[in-house]
């Protein structure tokens, strides 16, 4: 796979002490940081999301990884995490990263639901505010793993939701859980490099009417023949 050089955009200074160095942006689908030792040499592998990131963010974040390199614990510089974490960043970026999905139909309109009735249910409850999708992209899958009903990436606040879903034996409270439980992964911090669900976001999540309900549903959906075999 090729990329683009941009060692010229970082100095020997960044890379301490690998005198020869190569800074590669390569088109992966999520952001990524590697780095392999080829004769003395460092050569560094980043995304290409990092293409118009201001020169600082390329040497700050080179010189964390030549230091992990040499055996030092990887933390990622805040100047990355800032710039990541900006609105200009995601809108920027937000398409090439659909575009490599793949499995992202871009549509809130399904075959039978719309997404949209979902959020607008969810905003009518108080359940879900304003700022928790603000700047956000919500889509119907065309295809998902099985019994994972939703999928969120959080960096460019992109929300896919499983077709199994997209079908009228399915009740409205059961979508809007699966789509109230991955806008809850948009309200968690971004700054942090996991986003697990811990105590703090099983009470967000215990917070939505009939969760148990709605649980019980997605447990037994697939064994439910009116879906349609052809259609998992």
């Amino acid at each position: 796979m090729r990329g683009i050089d941009v060692s010229n955009r970082v100095s020997s200074k960044d890379v301490y002490p690998y005198e020869e160095y190569s800074v590669i942006l390569k088109p992966k689908m999520h952001m990524s940081y590697s780095y392999r030792i080829d004769r003395g040499r460092i050569i560094i592998e980043l995304t290409d999301y990092l293409l118009d990131a201001p020169d600082q963010v390329l040497r700050d974040l080179c010189s964390a990884i030549a230091g992990w390199s040499r055996g030092k614990r990887f933390v990622l510089p805040e100047s990355f995490t800032r710039y990541v974490m900006t609105d200009d960043f995601v809108v920027r970026n937000r398409p090439k990263y659909i575009q490599r999905s793949r499995s992202i139909t871009c549509t809130q309109q399904g075959r039978c639901r719309d997404l949209m009735d979902s959020i607008e249910r969810l905003l009518d409850s108080g359940l879900v505010l304003p700022s928790d999708i603000e700047n956000s992209y919500i889509s119907w899958a065309s295809n998902m793993a099985r019994y994972r009903f939703g999928q969120c990436n959080q960096m460019f606040r992109v929300i896919s939701i499983n077709p199994i879903l997209d079908f009228e034996d399915v009740p409205d409270h059961v979508v809007d859980f699966v789509v109230y439980h991955e806008i809850l992964h948009l309200r968690q911090d971004r700054s942090k490099r996991r986003r697990p669900h811990n105590a703090q976001f099983r009470g967000w999540e215990h917070q939505y009417p009939g969760y148990e309900k709605a649980e019980r549903f997605l447990r037994n959906i697939y064994s439910m023949e009116s879906l349609g075999e052809d259609s998992l």
